[in-house]
């Protein structure tokens, strides 16, 4: 069963980021795929991540096609021109990837030497509409639509907050919106109400990405440098006492994936990008939940 298909016929979803680096190889992409294959419904192939230079994402979600994985692509507007852009939607399509996340791109950090040139020729809601457009163009035929996927921010809402950036990105042909790293279950439960009451769920579906985290000092990192990412500090001090940090931090990501799956509008997990998925099949084949 496809991504796509998962997420319209069962009651939570898995998904995983597979890591691409500069030394990646057909083999290695498919020996990460397969540890994972009995798990989750659908691969994430995210788009040179924090400028990160590797194999490009498209011909990633091609190798994983040909062999029987189902890819989610990332693609961002950082990175590409309009054409380009494009080029990769027709492209994609042709292929058979039915799931995109498209996404505007984070700002490069320091230190990049030559420093590449941020693109930006076109903005992440123009794109998905783009893709929305295709889906609808009858000169293309109807038999392959993407699900178009989307980031967004979970955070703690105010009484009177409106999300309009949601609601445009719903109007722009958004399907599905796929959290920051959110270790914090309170927060995203305040999250999940907001959205609930304000009936955005009645048009989109929400994955909240988690992590297994095997030590204090990779917790720190991880608040202090990716963006928008929520890392409790009990977290981090429960790390710093554990006799076996690693087993330690695939029981709080079994603990909190429990937790998440019981709020209401949650449809599903994605385990963001480990150095070691052999811990993130070990989370995943100790939960308990209904799917």
């Amino acid at each position: 069963m496809s991504f796509k298909k998962a997420l319209r016929s069962k009651d939570f979803v898995l998904m995983a980021e597979l890591p691409l680096t500069p030394n990646s190889t057909s083999d290695t992409l498919l020996a990460d795929a397969s540890l994972l294959r009995d798990c989750v419904d659908g691969f994430l192939l995210t788009d040179n991540q924090y400028g990160q230079p590797h194999m490009a994402p498209s011909m990633a979600a091609s190798i994983l096609l040909h062999n029987g994985f189902d890819p989610i692509l990332q693609l961002s507007c950082r990175n590409r021109n309009r054409i380009a852009l494009l080029g990769e939607l027709l492209g994609a399509r042709a292929i058979g990837v039915e799931t995109l996340m498209i996404v505007r791109g984070n700002v490069l950090p320091e230190g990049y030497s030559p420093r590449p040139q941020a693109v930006m020729d076109i903005d992440a809601k123009d794109l998905m509409a783009t893709a929305k457009r295709i889906n609808e163009d009858e000169l293309l035929g109807a038999s392959r639509e993407f699900l178009i996927a989307t980031a967004a921010t979970v955070h703690n809402p105010r009484p009177d907050w409106h999300p309009e950036e949601l609601l445009a990105k719903a109007d722009a042909g958004v399907h599905l919106i796929i959290t920051q790293l959110c270790l914090d279950v309170d927060v995203l439960r305040r999250y999940m109400e907001a959205l609930v009451s304000l009936q955005l769920l009645r048009r989109v579906s929400v994955i909240v990405s988690v992590a297994v985290v095997p030590s204090a000092e990779l917790a720190v990192w991880l608040r202090e440098n990716r963006e928008s990412a929520i890392v409790p500090v009990a977290m981090i001090e429960r790390l710093r006492k554990a006799k076996n940090p690693q087993s330690e931090g695939i029981a709080m990501c079994v603990d909190l994936v429990r937790e998440i799956a019981e709020i209401p509008g949650v449809s599903g997990i994605n385990y963001a990008v480990s150095a070691d998925l052999e811990t993130v099949r070990e989370s995943i084949e100790m939960l308990d939940i209904a799917r």
